[in-house]
């Protein structure tokens, strides 16, 4: 395997500009060697002129070329005189001014998280009277619904009707619509087919439209119940089979599609259940 290279700092690296010396390094000397020189000649006393101009020549070239632990002289004096003067021990001191200063904040954090408190408070309480609001009004309309059903289903029926019922797979119920409604009694002609829609629980169910529909799928009648649920017509088809298809304009009842067998005559009237959604 390839041996890499270890990394290195290279931001302290130092460019030779000065021969083998860096630029550090030359200043160094070129401060030391003259005040050596000078020393050496102004000062009076023989030898101790000499050992003083050593010593200062010597202390210029270890700056520039000595390193102690790695590290330039010059920068390990530096250190260790900071260490020496700053202080090794610390005191903590409490401030009093300071937490009051930052009690403040938090005082009117508080009242914010008070002022939004009472603004979701009073928006809850909104919200649910105006909740409570509505379902007193579907109550009430509820209430009238059952009420006018009551009341149709109080009207009273003839007693000649004999009520035919065909059940269908699933349990579900279907009879044999027409288009107008059996209230009609006081007329002589007699209908060509009656019905009644009803849901499971025995509830005539107004307003439904029953499609009579050939082979082909074409309309041939298309009838609706009154506010009893009954439906009637009075225009004869020849005899055979039909479908039927029963619709909920309002979508809250289904119908399965129904094949049946029309014959000349068909006295007794037809009942159609529901199944049920809601």
């Amino acid at each position: 395997m390839e041996q890499h290279e270890i990394p290195r700092q290279i931001t302290t690296f130092e460019f030779k500009l000065v021969g083998f010396m860096t630029l550090k390094q030359f200043i160094y000397l070129l401060v030391f060697f003259p005040l050596a020189y000078i020393v050496l000649s102004l000062f009076p006393i023989p030898l101790l002129n000499i050992l003083l101009a050593s010593l200062i020549a010597f202390f210029g070239i270890a700056l520039a070329f000595i390193p102690i632990n790695d590290r330039p002289m010059d920068v390990y004096i530096k250190n260790f005189i900071k260490r020496v003067i700053m202080p090794t021990q610390y005191y903590y001191r409490k401030s009093n001014p300071q937490q009051l200063i930052l009690g403040v904040p938090q005082i009117q954090h508080d009242q914010q998280e008070q002022i939004k408190q009472e603004e979701s408070k009073q928006k809850l309480f909104k919200y649910l009277l105006m909740k409570k609001k509505d379902d007193f009004l579907q109550k009430q309309k509820e209430q009238k619904r059952k009420e006018e059903v009551k009341k149709a289903l109080n009207e009273p029926i003839p007693n000649n009707l004999n009520i035919n019922r065909v059940i269908v797979d699933n349990e579900a119920i279907i009879n044999i619509d027409s288009s107008t409604s059996l209230s009609n009694q006081q007329t002589k002609k007699q209908p060509f087919l009656t019905g009644i829609i009803k849901n499971k629980n025995d509830t005539l169910l107004p307003g439904i439209l029953v499609y009579i529909k050939d082979q082909n799928n074409n309309t041939l009648r298309l009838l609706k119940t009154n506010h009893l649920g009954f439906f009637s017509s009075y225009n004869s088809l020849p005899e055979g089979i039909y479908d039927i298809e029963i619709k909920d304009p309002n979508q809250r009842h289904i119908f399965d599609k129904i094949k049946i067998d029309l014959k000349e005559e068909n006295p007794k009237p037809f009942e159609f259940f529901s199944k049920e959604l809601i």
